[in-house]
């Protein structure tokens, strides 16, 4: 596949295949969020807001596509013959997805490949001025420099190409009394379910150290679950990067307590939910009390929400969701 750059220059980039089998993280991750509808939800909307930017022919870019289900939701409800193409910087992720969408070849798939502590960008991977639309959901809070990553994704559109992603991680002053966000979900978790440890004798066991585990691990939640940032320090970086914003939109999401407890129950998000217990590799006992923990410890949450709080009822509990749509209007 032969790709033209900005300076003119003939690049040969093959598409990404998978040199393994999928992995069973990955599958267990796909079955946990494909079918819950907060995350459809959350796609339909950026769907539709994306929709009317994109044209028959164009090349559109799934930017941190994970497991394929944002790609399954745009094949379904964009009505239009697009190249879609996947990006994303794990191969386990990403190998789900070419399972799942590549038989027959529905998309092509790109790997950013890791560069010392970073990831190639965008175009880096793909090249210059090649795509006409970048989307990208529940994936921006997760890139520590979004400088860099709106930089490479500038430098891979066309020029008066869209950008369009979202996040339901970010802080604001004016986010509505009881939205909350997907960290704050995990914090509550997180500290309920040590409390738990502390007050059942039958988890005695991890009290020794426990404090110190505490802080030693911190740095494994931030990496899985990222402190969230102003919602204008993202609109900053887009201006420094040469995009122009043309909306910023504010939706709640409700999420069913069900759909919930199966995503927390991933096994390799549990190691950032709750690292004290096994940290990242723990033996089947440590597995299963950590499971137990995070469990009880969301059960707690939810009978609290459902008792306290204003966007809550015995279904769900509602997070706040913002979607921003720019445009490139000169190069990074």
């Amino acid at each position: 596949m032969e790709k033209l750059l900005g300076k003119n220059e003939s690049l040969q980039i093959k598409p990404w295949q998978p040199d393994r089998p999928t992995s069973k993280g990955a599958t267990a991750f796909h079955e946990a969020v494909v079918n819950s509808t907060w995350i459809k939800d959350i796609l339909y909307e950026l769907v539709n807001i994306a929709h009317s930017k994109i044209n028959d022919g164009d090349i559109v870019v799934d930017f941190g596509a994970g497991t394929g289900t944002s790609a399954i939701l745009l094949l379904q409800h964009v009505k239009k013959n697009i190249k879609l193409w996947l990006v994303d910087n794990s191969p386990s992720w990403l190998g789900k997805a070419y399972d799942l969408l590549n038989n027959p070849p529905k998309v092509e798939c790109f790997l950013l490949e890791k560069k010392g502590d970073k990831y190639a960008t965008l175009s880096e991977t793909i090249g210059e001025g090649i795509v006409d639309h970048v989307i990208s959901a529940n994936t921006i809070h997760l890139i520590p420099n979004i400088e860099d990553t709106f930089r490479g994704i500038n430098l891979a559109l066309k020029n008066g190409g869209f950008f369009t992603f979202q996040t339901g991680n970010f802080l604001r002053k004016d986010r509505p009394e009881g939205a909350l966000m997907i960290d704050d979900t995990v914090k509550f978790v997180h500290d309920i379910a040590l409390e738990i440890v502390r007050v059942n004798p039958k988890y005695s066991a991890y009290l020794k150290g426990l404090d110190e585990r505490i802080k030693a691990e911190e740095a494994q939640r931030k990496f899985v679950f990222p402190d969230p940032r102003p919602i204008g320090l993202y609109l900053e970086a887009l201006e420094n990067t040469g995009f122009e914003c043309k909306s910023v939109q504010y939706i709640p999401v409700k999420i069913k307590y069900s759909d919930w407890l199966n995503f927390l129950r991933v096994k390799r998000l549990q190691a950032g939910i709750l690292p004290e217990i096994g940290g990242k590799e723990p033996n089947p006992e440590e597995e299963h009390h950590r499971d137990e923990l995070i469990t009880m410890g969301a059960l707690k949450l939810f009978k609290d929400l459902k008792m306290n709080n204003p966007l809550a009822n015995k279904e769900y509990f509602t997070i706040e969701c913002v979607y921003i749509t720019t445009e490139k209007v000169r190069e990074a």
